[in-house]
């Protein structure tokens, strides 16, 4: 319990709710201290304006009639509004009044002044000493009269305005920390849900995912982004067990080969010319498994965002020419017939090597994995702001449930199994189309064959 509470203090919804409810407490203690000088105030100049009332009123009377209403107010009254009279003569008698001496610091001139006058209460047999307000005035015999006012209307508005204001504070304090322990929890459960689930994927299920509750807060934007994260860590790390497996798995046979071809060389003495060619087809073979590792590590490259660190403009057209010219010479020695359509003004951003190596990819595949009679051709052409360049053939084509894998690493057609290759090829055009912020995609060709289809963002447009 004590550790949870340590744990809910140290929570950034609690810190900020102390800090609010100490703005809050000091801002009404600044408040409250404000309305209370300006109802001492306010009250005073009350106190004033009656006793100055009251003075003229018995300033005014004749003076028998004075008298007796002194005696009279002098007598009466509660302890609430009880006010004190004095009544002197000119010759310093006192006529009237519960004051029993005149302050000396008191003088007749009709201003309001806080004095300690002794003072004996109606119903009391004895004087006390009682700070109080008071006025005093000559009266036209030349006498003199006193009027105090007895703090207690004072006092009670003051200690209520007190009770008030500590009530207040009290209660926004505590509201103040009760909304902090409520945030703080709320807080650190989710915070307690993204740990747990945490744990679990360190533990090794990547398929865990964080909770969100609905509410599109700042704790389900964060869910939202780490989900995301983690699903790609996911693909990632399964990316990387199938990459293992099929390295593991297809490269076994060529290094087998390798090994089965060195050793029964080694077994027994040969002729010069069986090293030779065991030699040459080691060679080739050896040649054939760093194609394969140099395509791997092609594609972790772009997909990594290295190897375009500075990419160039370049027209689309231009690159393709270069490379279907090449191609179009072997297509000639074959008799396969070979078309070309490209569109002019496609500028592109990127490495022109790398689309290059694309289109070779995607033809060498046309030419391998089709007939020699087979038509093959290379269309590039504009589709809104993307340019498309197509390497369209006439042969058996992919059936379409193998299309969806066919630009997996490693993987391979059924009727490409008895061709040499790696099954690289399109992971690696897709891998180069990505990077140039393209896609690929495989479609059927009219009257048969396949069609693959590379969609570039254009630039400059």
């Amino acid at each position: 319990m004590f550790a949870y509470l340590r744990q809910l203090a140290r929570t950034s919804a609690m810190r900020l709710a102390l800090r609010a409810a100490l703005l809050q407490v000091g801002i009404l203690m600044v408040a409250l201290a404000l309305l209370f000088v300006l109802l001492n105030r306010y009250v005073d100049r009350q106190i004033e304006s009656a006793l100055a009332g009251e003075l003229a009123a018995l300033a005014s009377l004749p003076g028998e009639h004075r008298v007796n209403s002194v005696r009279v107010l002098a007598a009466s009254g509660s302890h609430k509004d009880l006010r004190y009279y004095r009544l002197e003569a000119a010759d310093g008698r006192t006529l009237a009044g519960n004051v029993a001496q005149w302050p000396a610091a008191l003088a007749a001139d009709s201003r309001v002044r806080m004095l300690e006058l002794r003072v004996r209460e109606p119903g009391e047999d004895h004087d006390e000493w009682v700070s109080l307000p008071a006025v005093a005035a000559r009266l036209p015999g030349g006498g003199r009269l006193l009027v105090a006012q007895a703090p207690g209307a004072l006092e009670e508005l003051r200690e209520t305005v007190l009770g008030i204001a500590a009530a207040l504070l009290g209660v926004s304090a505590l509201l103040a920390l009760a909304l902090g322990v409520s945030l703080g929890r709320q807080w650190l459960a989710r915070i307690e849900a993204i740990d747990r689930t945490a744990g679990k994927i360190a533990a090794g299920d990547l398929g865990q995912r964080v909770e969100t509750s609905g509410r599109k807060d700042e704790f389900d934007l964060l869910a939202a982004h780490l989900n995301a994260m983690l699903a790609r860590i996911e693909a990632a790390v399964a990316g990387m067990r199938d990459v293992s497996d099929n390295v593991a798995h297809d490269l076994r046979k060529p290094l087998a080969r390798l090994q089965t071809r060195i050793e029964v060389v080694l077994a027994q003495p040969r002729a010069a010319d069986d090293y030779r060619t065991a030699l040459a087809q080691t060679a080739a073979d050896a040649g054939e498994l760093m194609r394969t590792f140099d395509a791997l590590l092609s594609i972790a490259r772009l997909e990594a965002g290295s190897d375009i660190a500075s990419p160039e403009r370049f027209d689309l057209a231009g690159q393709v020419r270069q490379v279907t010219e090449l191609y179009a010479a072997e297509a000639e020695d074959e008799g396969r017939p070979f078309s070309v359509e490209l569109a002019a003004g496609l500028n592109i951003s990127g490495q022109p090597a790398l689309l290059a190596q694309a289109l070779a990819n995607l033809l060498d595949n046309a030419f391998k994995y089709t007939l020699p009679a087979a038509a093959v051709g290379v269309s590039l052409q504009r589709l809104g702001d993307h340019a498309e360049l197509a390497v369209i053939d006439h042969g058996s084509g992919i059936a379409a449930a193998e299309r969806s894998r066919m630009t997996q690493r490693f993987a391979r057609g059924d009727s490409a199994r008895t061709q040499p290759g790696s099954g690289l090829g399109l992971a690696l055009v897709e891998a180069i189309a990505h990077a140039h912020g393209g896609n690929l995609s495989l479609d059927d060709t009219p009257g048969g064959g396949l069609s693959v289809r590379l969609s570039l963002p254009l630039v400059g447009m």
